[in-house]
């Protein structure tokens, strides 16, 4: 215990220093009071406590905060107001309005829609407001990547290179002849010990001290778990098979090829950048190496202020490029080799499209939507030819489900996209 008091210590004087991202430990108090109302801390992301626990997330493990300093945030302009009271959405048993369907059968928590630099539409349930973080899950894995793709923009990164040029300590392990880039489209198909109704390895988020402190049996966090993977299921590069693991070696890839923690990037080169209005919490395992396949907390209005960005070919609202364009042309592209990989992995089934660089772009009825995407419900879709953006937070029970992917992708989505394209 005093080692591990010390190293936080430790974690918490060297960002003060340097004035980066800020090391914070669990909050004791706000788990003794979850706990108190029947939330467990070791199960607090279950879905049964998902609507307590989500917008809190970052208070059950130690994260960081990033600042949200910089450039001032965008202002939007509010005109015409989508009303989700008269638009409907058809269910299994009849018409609906889109609120109801959100909150009753998407379990949605908050929800904001830009077009261009229009406000069309913003609600917060669950006790919500424009200022409250709630947890990304899986829309961090997109954070990582662009963080990446700044590092290769800058020359300092090469996505073509071996994963073991920067990390050979994986030498040995599943990544020992993966190239940086087939990480970055989950084309790896390493293997994973997955638990019955799990969609990862237990230990791997005992590892990130997810749901407790590992620390005894992890000691350095995400990077004692990595040479527990040792083999492939399918010839490097040739499939697509999504699986978080390869953002947390992504997320260490870009720290050994910048020379810098990761979470000070995403607070310097691109929170800093955007234009955000509210400090975002990286959540982080004991050892202090953030969860880059899933920690970020955020406000719902900001992650509407990344899709303005990336629809805006990179550049913030002032005109200053944030993300690179060329990235953001190449996945919108894709290539030979991710639609290969697409067609045989299961979400084929689902959407025609291709996984890039932690994104996904899916063809539905017409739209080329580019999303961000979370597991239990939150999303970031970007339709860039006519600049509509949808942001949306949401505690949707399971996961992994097609019922999610189609209620969200084949209903919500379009129903939204379908009204901003009548306002001009």
């Amino acid at each position: 215990m005093k080692l591990k008091a010390l190293s936080i210590a430790l974690l918490l004087s060297s960002a003060f220093a340097a004035q980066a991202a800020t090391f914070h430990g669990p909050d004791k108090e706000f788990i003794g009071a979850a706990e108190a109302s029947g939330v467990p801390a070791a199960l607090w992301d279950n879905a049964e406590y998902a609507a307590s626990t989500f917008p809190n997330a970052y208070k059950f493990t130690p994260s960081y905060k990033i600042k949200a300093s910089g450039v001032a945030p965008e202002q939007f302009k509010k005109g015409t107001q989508l009303d989700f009271e008269k638009i409907q959405i058809a269910a299994i048993d009849g018409e609906m309005s889109l609120n109801d369907y959100l909150r009753d059968r998407v379990k949605n928590h908050s929800l904001v829609v830009l077009k261009g630099d229009k406000l069309l539409h913003e609600h917060y349930w669950n006790g919500m407001n424009e200022t409250s973080t709630h947890l990304d899950m899986s829309v961090t894995k997109s954070f990582t990547a662009m963080l990446a793709g700044i590092a290769a923009d800058q020359g300092k990164l090469d996505m073509s290179k071996q994963v073991t040029f920067y990390l050979p300590e994986l030498k040995g392990t599943a990544w020992d002849g993966a190239t940086v880039q087939e990480t970055a489209d989950m084309r790896t198909n390493v293997v994973q010990e997955i638990q019955k109704h799990k969609s990862w390895d237990t230990r791997m988020t005992d590892s990130q001290g997810w749901t407790g402190d590992h620390s005894a049996t992890y000691p350095q966090g995400i990077q004692s778990y990595f040479p527990l993977v040792k083999e492939v299921s399918e010839p490097m590069g040739t499939k697509y098979s999504y699986q978080c693991i390869n953002t947390e070696v992504l997320g260490k890839v870009v720290e050994a090829a910048t020379g810098e923690k990761l979470a000070d990037l995403l607070e310097q080169n691109f929170w800093g950048k955007v234009g955000m209005a509210n400090d975002a919490n990286y959540q982080a395992d004991f050892a202090g190496n953030p969860v880059a396949s899933g920690g970020l907390n955020a406000a719902t209005k900001d992650l509407a202020r990344v899709g303005r960005t990336l629809v805006n070919g990179g550049k913030n609202y002032k005109g200053e490029q944030v993300v690179p364009a060329q990235f953001i042309k190449d996945i919108l592209a894709g290539n030979d080799k991710v639609r290969s990989a697409w067609l045989k992995g299961k979400e084929s089934a689902l959407a025609e499209g291709w996984y890039k660089d932690q994104f996904r772009v899916l063809n539905i009825g017409g739209r080329t939507i580019m999303a961000m995407v979370g597991i239990h419900g939150q999303i970031l879709a970007m339709d860039h030819k006519t600049g509509t953006v949808v942001a949306m937070n949401g505690g949707y029970p399971q996961t992994e489900t097609p019922r999610m992917a189609i209620a969200i992708f084949y209903q919500a989505l379009p129903a939204i996209f379908a009204a901003a394209d009548e306002v001009k």
